[in-house]
């Protein structure tokens, strides 16, 4: 009893924080709705949600990929309607019981006796997943490195930039490495940490999908595919919104830092987080204020989630009595 009232009491602070910044950004005038408007036509609502969609299928390619390298069969419409229910609970129950615990939970349900391959893989799809992002964000710091370098905020991102690359490459080769996996290396200090068996299952899973570096390289360009139509998004929400004067390569450098920042889980979806990265890194990269931060990652926010809605619906139809009491148990 006490750690479900814990666990929506830290969901109800979440919403009120997520509110709380919404909330700032309207009053002070950060976050312009009327910009919105713009989007509101059948050709421009109709490209936006397909883009959203095409976006969502990458990330569940993505996953699939991941899923098939343990010898699993998993079929392109299950997993894209696993990955859309997920995205409906990232939106509708964030928190304890998020869109990653429910899609895993449904994947073990079609394949009995996978929970482990069901937990590590949406671990490795989000870690290469961030990965990409943090390897395109580096590329297009070192590819507009003239401005950059004459910004000391942007120098600084830089910096950590290259500290996160640097830590990841190392990390996931470490964990991949089938020599360093024999010597036993990585074990024996494993083994001195607390938790000590947890970490060691988590580990024993994730080098398995390093058996394939090839599927790895697939995985990640899958990754930056996907970023790249989410950009393309905000892209075309900033022109349509009368942003004009902001270049393409500004959304390729701020994007992948504002979803770095809304994939810390304080706020449902990112709501709230997101509207305040993007607001911050679009003025720190153009050096003036401007509303096209929170305008760009709102419109994609709530095309986001009326796309989810499709998940809701799958998910009524997957659902039997005490399927939320056994995901609750996963979490």
């Amino acid at each position: 009893m006490v750690k479900k009232t814990k666990k929506i009491a830290v969901q109800l602070l979440k919403i009120l924080f997520a509110v709380g910044i919404i909330y700032w950004l309207v009053q002070s005038g950060k976050l312009n709705f009327a910009a919105l408007r713009n989007l509101l036509t059948p050709g421009i609502l109709l490209l936006a949600i397909t883009i959203t969609l095409f976006n969502l299928f990458l990330i569940s390619e993505r996953w699939r990929v991941l899923v098939k390298s343990q010898g699993i069969p998993a079929k392109v419409w299950p997993s894209f309607k696993l990955t859309l229910i997920g995205q409906f609970f990232n939106f509708a129950m964030p928190g304890g019981v998020g869109g990653d615990v429910i899609k895993a939970y449904y994947f073990t349900r079609d394949f009995p006796g996978t929970k482990v391959v069901a937990a590590t893989s949406v671990l490795m799809d989000r870690v290469l997943g961030l990965y990409a992002m943090i390897f395109l964000a580096l590329a297009v710091m070192i590819y507009d490195f003239n401005h950059v370098s004459h910004v000391p905020t942007l120098m600084t991102l830089f910096y950590f930039i290259i500290a996160l690359f640097a830590a990841f490459t190392v990390a996931l080769s470490l964990i991949f490495s089938t020599k360093i996996y024999k010597t036993q290396i990585l074990k024996r200090v494993i083994n001195k940490l607390p938790l000590s068996e947890k970490f060691m299952k988590i580990y024993e899973s994730l080098h398995l999908y390093g058996n394939s570096i090839p599927r790895i390289a697939q995985v990640i360009v899958i990754s930056l595919i996907a970023q790249s139509t989410a950009i393309l998004f905000l892209y075309m929400v900033g022109m349509v919104s009368g942003y004009t004067d902001i270049p393409a390569k500004t959304y390729f450098l701020v994007a992948p830092l504002g979803f770095m920042a809304t994939a810390i889980p304080i706020s449902p979806a990112g709501v709230g987080v997101g509207q305040a990265a993007f607001y911050f890194l679009f003025n720190i990269y153009t050096g003036h204020s401007s509303e096209v931060g929170p305008t760009t990652i709102t419109a994609f926010q709530v095309c986001s989630f009326v796309v989810s809605l499709l998940g809701a619906f799958f998910y009524m139809r997957y659902k039997r009595p005490n399927d939320m009491s056994a995901a609750a148990d996963m979490a």
